[in-house]
């Protein structure tokens, strides 16, 4: 059986754990590229591009109350296909809408959906209508539907730490970032599951601070982007929480039994920087 194990984690910004056993995958398998299939797409999953077998992927892009299923497609030493494993399901069971930059996804943040948001969205199909000579009606000349362009997304966002944690996303005056981010939500809106928001610039509206309370409104016209490639990922798991956690490599090495179960141990994750 070569189908992933998958691993949900909903204690912060929620994941999912992707592994496929070694000794389920082809012999000749040397490399692993991840796919997840939800609402008729297709994504390859970040963290999960060309990896060794008995590395695990963390899909913090995995969709809320929609079955997303995943894959890999095997590689042998010299790049050639060794067919893809079998699938297996999940559903992330979790409500709300969480945001995160796609770059550092450990630091998302939970946040409201406003009843301003997304009243109405646009999926452009570009095109012109061409009469040719003596023709009575036109023939339309185009590209396929693009992506969501152009909607009003509005989020509450409670705390200051999560505040801060917002602007962070967007980057600061010593620090750049990307300007995309991802959205996922288990609302009744009309937007996918799985969403890359493009915006040049957020509106951040006081509601409750200069009262003594803790809520923004934040708000901007956004338009559907492709996210980072997915190669590129900050580890939620480091070597210098590893080393953080232990006083010595033999202390280390006695706590796992496998290297693989050292690399997935995500209880240490962010304790060097604690």
């Amino acid at each position: 059986m070569s189908a992933p194990n998958l691993t949900p984690d909903v204690t912060g910004n929620p994941w999912v754990e992707v592994f496929f056993d070694p000794g389920d995958l082809d012999p000749d398998c040397v490399r692993l590229r991840i796919y997840r299939q939800a609402e008729n797409r297709t994504w390859l999953v970040r963290g999960g591009v060309d990896i060794a077998p008995g590395v695990a992927a963390l899909d913090f892009e995995c969709p809320f109350q929609s079955s997303a299923t995943y894959r890999a497609m095997q590689y042998d030493a010299g790049d050639a296909e060794l067919g893809y494993t079998d699938p297996e399901s999940i559903t992330l069971d979790v409500e709300g809408t969480w945001i995160h930059n796609p770059l550092d996804p450990a630091r998302g943040i939970l946040v409201e959906m406003d009843d301003a948001s997304l009243q109405q969205l646009q999926r452009p199909t570009l095109g012109e209508l061409v009469y040719a000579e003596d023709a009575v009606v036109g023939r339309r000349l185009g590209s396929r539907r693009r992506g969501i362009v152009a909607a009003d997304l509005v989020l509450n966002i409670d705390g200051m730490a999560n505040i801060a944690g917002f602007e962070a996303m967007l980057g600061d005056y010593e620090e750049d970032q990307i300007g995309i981010l991802c959205v996922r939500t288990s609302e009744p809106v009309l937007l996918p599951r799985t969403f890359f928001a493009s915006s040049d610039g957020w509106t951040v509206q006081d509601k409750t601070i200069r009262r003594g309370g803790e809520w923004v409104r934040v708000a901007a016209t956004v338009d559907e982007a492709e996210p980072p490639y997915p190669g590129l990922v900050v580890p939620l798991l480091t070597y210098d929480d590893l080393d953080a956690a232990y006083a010595d490599y033999d202390d280390r090495d006695a706590a796992y039994a496998t290297y693989t179960a050292q690399d997935r141990d995500y209880s240490l994750a962010g304790l060097a920087t604690a």
